[in-house]
This record gives C-alpha cells, structure tokens and sequence, in this order.
C-alpha cells in the first residue's frame, strides 16, 4: 500500500526552499499545466506528502476550505520524519536563523530530536536514532 497525504501551504516557493534546503530533502517539482498546477512532493518508501498552493486547492475543493479560516494551517498535524543529518540541519536552520521549538536529548531512547514549524505552520519533528 501506498499513501499520500496532501497538505495546502501558503507559498510553494517558501516550501520548496524550506524543504529542500533548509531540510535537506529530496523535493520533486510536478504538474506545471492548466490542469495540474505546480505542486511538490516528498517521498519515502511508500509515502508521499504533497504540498499544493492553498489557493489551487481552494479553487478545486472550496467546500473543503469552507471552515479553514477559523484556525491556521497545520492546527492539530505533526509530521515525523526520521532523518540520518540532524546536525547538519540544525547547522542550516541556526544559519537561516528558523526558530526551534525544542531540541532534545532523549538518553532513554538513544535518540535527538529537533521541533519546528514550517512556512505554513505544521509542526516538524525531525528525529535521528543513534546507534548503541
């Protein structure tokens, strides 16, 4: 099985960047007709997280969007990405000056962990595992 989830941002442009070199991800650009504008993807495995403009999917979708403006963005979603360059991101996001939320430690488990929020507000938790 494989699954893809669609999330609207507010600036593809801001995304990309965000992703691709802030985040250090593998982005794929796709769609650049009438029919399918731009959109990004991200993918790992079996799953996919695609960004689109919020503006796009309005269009498209409008009474998915009907209640959206009581809350932001990304309100309730945490996206988890295991990741094996955590330093070298936190080198990239104190050299962007992109605030964290927490960076974390976590002995126990034998890992470290970054918290952020994206351009569109989603809660980001990247985490690497280290070996014992």
């Amino acid at each position: 099985m494989s699954f893809i989830l669609t999330l609207a941002v507010n600036d593809l442009a801001r995304s990309d960047f965000f992703y691709r070199h802030i985040l250090d991800f593998q982005v794929e650009r796709f769609g650049v007709t009438a029919e399918a504008p731009e959109a990004l993807i991200i993918r790992q495995n079996n799953v996919g997280i695609a960004l689109r403009p919020a503006s796009v999917l309005r269009q498209s979708h409008p009474a998915a969007f009907e209640h959206l403006g009581r809350s932001q963005f990304g309100a309730g979603v945490s996206l988890d990405f295991r990741v094996d360059n955590l330093k070298s991101i936190a080198r990239n996001l104190q050299n962007h000056m992109i605030p964290t939320l927490y960076e974390l430690e976590d002995q126990e488990h034998n890992r470290s962990e970054i918290w952020l929020y994206d351009p569109s507000g989603y809660l980001i938790t990247l985490c690497q595992e280290h070996d014992e």
